[in-house]
């Protein structure tokens, strides 16, 4: 067959050499077999990998599966347009178990626009939901409201302790930024001079992974003696006079050996910003996170040295296909789950911005 992802008895059936009757009493266990027929379907459904149970208890059901994505919205080569083509995925091969996907989006950098998102999904009833965690303590209050629905939510991107989503998808946030200070110290040494360039947000609180990251980061550098200075960089859309300013003060009091990183995947503003506005004869050692077009362009034409990945696609598809398996399957779903953390060059990322699910 074709598209394995889409099997009927009859297809079984045909491949088996067998009746449709026979296979359907494999599936369902039930009346006489001979072990010669049963050993052919067998084999059948292994090379499938066909899920017999599984899919007889759907069948019998009927049910539709409504999700709701809760993700910031995205211009194309952004990092959510990544998450949303691996959700797009895993819903497409789901299609025939009448699961859908309905996307609700917000700005990234706007608390109050997802909290008004919240409402308009709170109108709703849905299977399940899938949480981007951007915002920690409104995620917080969006758990405690599907809790009271019984409606089952699952984390990308970066997890939030001691809650009761049913699992989480992404990298360890912290780990991710121990690695970037390890990669950091080894380029600038213990006394060099690091820039940290911090979107500026709307809203109480920032990013859950910017800040986790951050934390990660700063652990390693106080555990590993590094000596030298941390410059923060607040950035915001329009590079205004304050982020200029900010900028050439810091050039005026870095040494010769300067890193520089964001937390978010946006490495590629602070690439824009050092161009437009010079560097002196500094050059500053960039370090970023994920392989969006914007930041491999960068890592191509060594604006940036390195970027770590956590395969953003991999993330969507596996939330959904998880919360679909534990909907329609009842089956049970790791609530940790962590994605590979990827060290990215310029010498590996040809190889890598080809790596498909």
């Amino acid at each position: 067959m074709e598209d394995k992802s889409i099997i009927r008895i009859v297809d079984i059936a045909r491949l088996a050499g067998v009746s449709v009757g026979t296979v359907d009493r494999v599936l369902h266990n039930r009346g006489r077999v001979s072990e010669e027929k049963r050993t052919q379907i067998e084999k059948v459904l292994k090379e499938i990998n066909y899920e017999p149970n599984m899919v007889a208890r759907f069948l019998a059901s009927k049910k539709d599966y409504t999700f709701a994505v809760l993700i910031p919205s995205f211009t194309k080569g952004e990092y959510w347009e990544l998450v949303t083509n691996g959700i797009d995925k895993a819903t497409a091969e789901l299609k025939n178990f009448n699961v859908a996907v309905e996307y609700f989006f917000f700005d990234q950098q706007d608390e109050s626009s997802f909290n008004k998102t919240v409402q308009a999904l709170d109108q709703r009833e849905f299977a399940g939901v899938v949480i981007a965690t951007i915002f920690g303590d409104s995620v917080i209050k969006l758990s405690r409201k599907l809790e009271e629905k019984e409606a089952p939510y699952i984390y990308i991107d970066s997890d939030i302790p001691n809650q009761h989503n049913l699992a989480y998808f992404g990298a360890d946030s912290h780990m991710s930024g121990i690695i970037a200070a390890k990669l950091m110290m080894r380029e600038i040494g213990k006394s060099g001079d690091i820039i940290i360039g911090k979107i500026k947000y709307k809203g109480t609180s920032n990013s859950v992974q910017m800040e986790t990251r951050e934390q990660g980061f700063t652990d390693y550098l106080n555990q590993n003696e590094f000596l030298g200075q941390i410059h923060y960089l607040e950035i915001d859309s329009e590079y205004s006079e304050s982020v200029l300013q900010r900028l050439k003060d810091i050039r005026a009091n870095v040494g010769d050996e300067v890193g520089a990183i964001v937390f978010n995947s946006r490495i590629y503003e602070l690439v824009d910003l050092f161009k437009k506005h010079g560097c002196g004869d500094k050059v500053f050692k960039l370090i970023g996170y994920d392989s969006i077009e914007r930041n491999v362009e960068a890592l191509k034409n060594d604006q940036v040295l390195f970027l770590i990945s956590q395969r953003s696609m991999q993330q969507g598809y596996d939330a959904i296909k998880s919360l679909s398996n534990y909907l329609l399957f009842s089956k049970s779903i790791n609530k940790t789950n962590f994605m590979p953390i990827d060290i990215l060059m310029k010498e590996n990322i040809e190889y890598y911005k080809n790596y498909k699910l």
